[in-house]
């Protein structure tokens, strides 16, 4: 049985916006068609960053013993990808190939016969996924995985996106869903910065929860606090009137960076994000988390001074959902 032949396909997926049909296969989308617009008009490298497949995951209910995927791992943000799987909430296997363009079978899975069991697979956050198939054993059964589960949608640049975690699941985002047991979409993007043309006010998702962790590339090129604070209150002004107008919203000021005390025209790391704290903080229904405080300063949680490496990933994960709960 190949699942993507089948009608009801998107209910077996979470964090996927459309699928798109191409000449070879089937790709799976996070962001709406405006907004992969949008990040195609920036030029090719916000595109394919774009166009990863981060926060995906099939989740359904299976009697099979095996799943392949058959289909091409191309190159996006990194040259690497992963495929976690999770059992009846135990992951038990973690797939880490390198990206390519040759037509490739995967065995996700393959376990003793046995009773229907639910699976989730994570894709890959720094990957373009282009499927020909999700195969199940013959004659086995698939439904999808009932749930009424809460919705968070997670916004930011590369460190949102899940760059350098070697695994999927590794990624805040999706370590902050799980703890918190939400339904994520993931529509951060390497390279990104606070982009009021990035907003769809559409998006087919309507979330309970909402984090939005920009700023440290709006340093690194230069905006001023001046420049930053203005962005931040429209952002959040038309955020707050469309998609998270139902949300819990927390803005998320940069976390610890290694050249964060280099001093530019807009100030330190910590200058700059005191400008976004005090422009977030003018709205009642917007909560502020001091990004500092979510991976420790030490330099062996990072992966190059910038991206939280996978154990700096879990420490962003906890604390962020400390701070959630303490303020609910």
């Amino acid at each position: 049985m190949n699942l993507l032949e089948r009608d009801d396909l998107p209910t077996l997926l979470t964090g996927c916006i459309q699928t798109e049909p191409t000449s070879s296969g089937l790709i799976l989308r996070r962001l709406t068609s405006k907004q992969l617009a949008h990040f195609k008009s920036l030029g090719e490298p916000s595109d394919i960053r774009a166009r990863c497949a981060a926060g995906i995951m099939l989740c359904f209910d299976t009697d099979s013993p095996t799943l392949d995927l058959t289909g091409r791992i191309l190159t996006g943000a990194r040259t690497y990808a992963g495929f976690d799987v999770e059992v009846d909430g135990r992951v038990i296997e973690a797939h880490r190939i390198d990206t390519s363009p040759e037509t490739r079978t995967l065995r996700l899975f393959d376990l003793p016969a046995g009773p229907t069991r639910r699976i989730v697979v994570t894709f890959p956050q720094s990957a373009i996924v282009e499927l020909d198939a999700l195969t199940l054993a013959s004659g086995s059964k698939a439904a999808a995985s009932a749930s009424n589960r809460k919705r968070y949608l997670a916004i930011g640049d590369s460190i949102t996106h899940g760059m350098d975690a070697r695994g999927p699941s590794s990624a805040y985002a999706v370590q902050l869903a799980r703890l918190l047991d939400m339904e994520l979409l993931n529509v951060g993007v390497g390279g990104h910065i606070y982009d009021l043309e990035a907003l769809d006010d559409d998006l087919p998702f309507k979330p309970d929860l909402v984090t939005i962790a920009y700023g440290t590339n709006d340093w690194s090129r230069g905006t001023s606090q001046a420049e930053i604070a203005a962005t931040v209150k429209q952002y959040l002004t038309r955020l707050l009137e469309s998609t998270a107008a139902a949300a819990s919203v927390y803005v998320l000021t940069p976390i610890w960076r290694q050249n964060g005390d280099e001093a530019k025209p807009s100030g330190t790391l910590v200058e700059f994000s005191s400008a976004i704290a005090t422009a977030a903080s003018t709205f009642e229904a917007v909560r502020v988390v001091d990004g500092t405080t979510l991976v420790p300063h030490l330099p062996d949680l990072y992966a190059d001074g910038v991206h939280p490496s996978d154990e700096g990933f879990l420490h962003y994960a906890i604390n962020l959902g400390r701070a959630i709960g303490s303020a609910s």
